[in-house]
């Protein structure tokens, strides 16, 4: 059977060539994208960590408000008060969070307990129930959803968050999912399923020329989920990656995966299967595979090859 010919275009070579020049500058294909597979999940656990703790910090607050009224330094009034702060440690889902939790204290009566603080120490099934509230609205864009339903789940009315408030989150969780990358010059994009709680999510993490890595998309659902790899692939495509330049990815092997970068992105695209899932994400290089050299980065049996099996 005829293959079917593929035009290339003076894109798609200017940006092999950048990946090969990416790869020769940095001697060994082998070392950037070992620290690429063990760093890129670790890049998405870090943000995601980071927007539950400040969500889980905002929701305290607002909880102390509910009691004590909105904070006014200076101007102390009504028998709580607000008192500072204190670390604390509660539980979103199988993740601990350490937090600052503001102190309150009656006039003649001492500490008053933080509403909020307090159930997530006595009921762990809520921090569970405030990471899927996080989760789906970030994977769904439903943006000013998210602050509202977390603090819900722990008594914190709707009534009682600033419109202010809520804009502020809902910036912060744009800027995960809805940078723009005309600008950006992605080398090597990174695609994994990973587990937050009881939550399967895919990520994109991506590479520029300068080796910073960029969260460029999340989407609920694992790597065997067509209709899912597809969603992520085309976010990036409508958030500005062109598909007339080539990628290095790098994925698990998922032939779903596979197939959703060659519809969206085209047939050319180089692919790397991570040596980790095949390895059992040992880290070390598999016994038999040839370690790339500056003239040959993409040579067969390499980690810059297009081998995927």
């Amino acid at each position: 059977m005829k293959k079917p010919y593929h035009i290339v275009t003076g894109a798609a070579r200017e940006s092999a060539t950048i990946i090969e020049q990416f790869c020769q500058a940095n001697g060994q294909i082998l070392l950037p994208i070992l620290d690429l597979i063990q760093n890129a999940s670790q890049v998405v656990e870090t943000v995601i960590h980071e927007i539950g703790h400040q969500m889980l910090e905002q929701i305290l607050v607002l909880s102390a408000e509910q009691v004590a009224g909105v904070r006014t330094p200076g101007k102390p009034s009504g028998e709580i008060r607000h008192h500072g702060s204190q670390p604390g440690c509660v539980q979103l889902a199988d993740r601990k969070v350490k937090v600052k939790r503001p102190r309150l204290r009656h006039k003649t009566e001492g500490e008053v307990k933080i509403p909020a603080y307090e159930l997530l120490r006595q009921d762990r099934g809520l921090g569970q129930h405030m990471l899927g509230s996080l989760m789906r609205g970030v994977s769904t864009r439903e943006y000013g959803e998210v602050l509202p339903r977390m603090a819900e789940t722990v008594g914190v009315s709707r009534s009682a968050i600033s419109r202010k408030v809520v804009e502020a989150s809902i910036e912060e969780l744009k800027q995960l999912q809805e940078r723009r990358w005309e600008t950006v010059s992605i080398l090597v994009i990174y695609i994994d399923g990973q587990r937050f709680g009881a939550h399967h999510m895919l990520s994109a993490v991506g590479v520029d020329a300068d080796g910073k890595k960029h969260i460029m998309g999340i989407e609920p659902g694992a790597t065997e989920n067509a209709a899912s790899v597809k969603r992520l692939l085309t976010h990036l495509r409508d958030q500005g990656l062109a598909t007339d330049r080539q990628y290095l990815f790098v994925i698990d092997g998922a032939k779903a995966l596979r197939a959703a970068i060659e519809e969206v992105f085209g047939g050319d695209q180089p692919v790397q299967r991570c040596r980790n899932h095949i390895a059992g994400r040992n880290p070390r290089f598999p016994e038999g595979w040839n370690v790339p050299s500056r003239a040959s980065p993409y040579g067969p049996g390499s980690l810059g090859s297009d081998m995927v099996g």
